[in-house]
């Protein structure tokens, strides 16, 4: 929040921390002690305190918050109690800058293996930021050659989403 107030116009955050103890989300082993007693309680935490700071300071109107990574996990436990890769479904968080509250779109099976309605792609999840931000994803930019490309060659905005 104090970058954003500072003038920031794009914040990141990542929490992939190996240096002095594995907090790292790439969990590789005792997936679901590490979940429940580590990654879950600080997220929960420390996503829920900027959501309500944001909004107390009215700035959760203007600031998008992504809460994202770039692949889901296996639906079932492997044989170090963990989950490997998978990038057949994984859930994605958005909040403020036009988001309907509370809105779910789309849903996996029982498993959590497979997408059972309402598929998305990470290009619509990135038209639908970029849309937020008040930017067309289907403005074009010159490469190298000078050629037009667009800046989210595929997908569109997730209308159920945006206000």
């Amino acid at each position: 929040r104090r970058l954003l107030e500072a003038g920031c116009r794009l914040v990141s955050v990542f929490w992939d921390e190996y240096v002095i103890v594995n907090t790292a989300w790439d969990t590789h082993g005792r997936m679901p002690t590490r979940l429940r007693d580590e990654l879950h309680p600080g997220f929960d935490t420390g996503v829920s305190s900027v959501l309500t700071d944001l909004e107390s300071r009215g700035m959760l109107d203007e600031t998008l918050v992504m809460c994202l990574t770039e692949h889901g996990r296996t639906p079932k436990l492997n044989n170090r109690a963990s989950r490997d890769h998978w990038s057949n479904v994984y859930s994605v968080m958005l909040a403020g800058a036009g988001i309907k509250p509370g809105t779910v779109v789309g849903s996996s099976d029982k498993q959590g293996g497979f997408v059972k309605s309402r598929p998305t792609t990470p290009e619509d999840i990135l038209a639908t930021m970029y849309h937020l931000k008040g930017i067309d994803p289907e403005t074009t930019i010159p490469d190298r050659l000078n050629r037009p490309v667009r800046l989210v060659p595929h997908g569109k905005p997730i209308a159920e989403l945006i206000v």
